[in-house]
């Protein structure tokens, strides 16, 4: 048995970057030379828009195998960027929406978001301070896990100080916080309320050595906890060794190739050891042409219980890209990924019609597409995308197959980086 969640849709959304998007450089902007919003006033520089989430036809709103639901859905809502910058590259960033979940017939699908940034970067000579703290209230699925929407909040800080050592040497030092809070729901037997708030704190640093103007060798280390209110059995941390390569965005090669090993281990004794990669590149064919590829592979907690060790997944993902300027402003891009699921251990569920389930979950997400678009300015473009998506899973009422077509409109806000 299949499930079917989206025969045919369509979708207006505005998301983060894009990889497209193509900064304008502006003279006296006092920014790098890129003007860092739409309208000055005074020091300041604002940035209004209008956020859109999806707009279209869900033709399965619960997402179940059965009792199939079809409804109109639109999302969306007014957002605000402040940048207020200090001298060619510090900058403080203030941004904040609303985004409201809205069912023509479907009230109990209908929620009011909203989500709210503040990023200060602070960059000498030889040394950057970034601190940013942002907050989230969503109304969604969570993870490829849960097949439900669920309310959360999440609020969190992350923090950033880097020191050039010399000409080739550079250390950085990083740390975060997250808290997750999630509401009460019983989900195939399990309260997500449970599995699903948790507070995560981070910290570790980074040796970066220059092995040319645009290339660095990286080696590094993380060390985290994770905290369970409702579920202390759950609590743990885990220890990151990583090591790799960084590349400039300007570079032929741009991105990261590191690899490493992660050490999980529970309060209670039970450890698990995986092999770590983060594997994100695009080649810079010409002006117009990009090809790219991502790979990853780590460990993280899963939403149920599990028979295993550890109640963790193995989480696995392969993506390949491709990107095109066809004339001046109008592009394609087609790509192709897989994500694969595999749980430590048997996870118990109480499936509709079937009872109590133990089994081993491993599912396989396959997803292909493409986007044919126009890029208007730096930061916005809109497109018509078409994807196919096919889930095939251990157990069978987590296969998925669908397929999305609609229309596509972004506004890409800067997102920093902390390493």
């Amino acid at each position: 048995m299949k499930l079917r969640p989206v025969g045919l849709a369509a979708a207006i959304v505005a998301t983060g970057p894009g990889l497209l998007a193509q900064p304008t450089d502006t003279p006296g902007s006092g920014f790098g030379g890129e003007r860092p919003g739409l309208f000055r006033l005074g020091t300041f520089y604002l940035t209004p828009y209008l956020h859109v989430g999806t707009l279209g036809v869900d033709t399965n709103v619960f997402y179940t195998a059965t009792d199939r639901q079809t409804d109109f859905t639109a999302s969306g809502g007014p957002g605000l960027e402040i940048v207020r910058p200090f001298g060619r590259e510090s900058r403080l960033r203030v941004d904040g929406g609303l985004d409201y979940l809205y069912f023509a017939k479907t009230e109990s699908q209908r929620r009011l978001n909203g989500y709210a940034t503040g990023y200060l970067d602070l960059r000498g000579v030889k040394t950057r301070l970034a601190v940013e703290e942002r907050y989230e209230r969503t109304f969604s699925r969570p993870s490829y896990e849960v097949d439900e929407r669920v309310e959360q909040e999440t609020e969190g800080t992350r923090a950033l100080l880097r020191r050039d050592l010399g000409d080739r040497m550079r250390l950085a030092l990083f740390g975060s916080r997250l808290q997750t809070l999630t509401e009460s729901v019983l989900y195939l037997g399990t309260d997500l309320g449970d599995t699903l708030t948790d507070d995560l704190y981070q910290a570790g640093g980074e040796l970066q050595l220059g092995l040319s103007v645009k290339t660095r060798f990286v080696a590094g280390g993380e060390e985290s906890w994770y905290r369970y209110p409702h579920l202390p059995e759950r609590d743990g941390s885990s220890t990151l060794a990583y090591a790799g390569f960084r590349t400039d965005e300007t570079a032929l090669i741009s991105g990261l190739a590191v690899g490493g090993i992660r050490w999980f281990r529970l309060d209670s004794g039970a450890k698990r050891k995986v092999a770590y990669a983060d594997v994100n590149v695009t080649w810079s064919l010409s002006f117009k042409t990009k090809l790219g590829g991502r790979y990853a592979r780590d460990i993280d907690y899963s939403s149920f219980a599990t028979s295993g060790v550890t109640p963790t997944n193995l989480n696995e993902t392969i993506e390949a890209f491709v990107e095109k300027f066809l004339v001046r402003n109008v592009y394609l891009r087609l790509f192709a990924r897989q994500y694969r699921l595999v749980s430590d251990g048997d996870v118990a569920l109480v499936v509709p019609d079937e009872g109590l389930v133990r089994s081993e979950r491993d599912d396989r997400v396959r997803e292909a597409g493409g986007e044919l678009g126009y890029q208007f300015r730096s930061r916005i473009r809109a497109g018509i995308t078409v994807s196919y998506t096919e889930r095939v899973s251990s157990i069978q009422t987590f296969g998925i197959e669908g397929l999305l077509a609609g229309f596509t409109l972004q506004y890409n806000s800067p997102q920093p980086t902390f390493r």
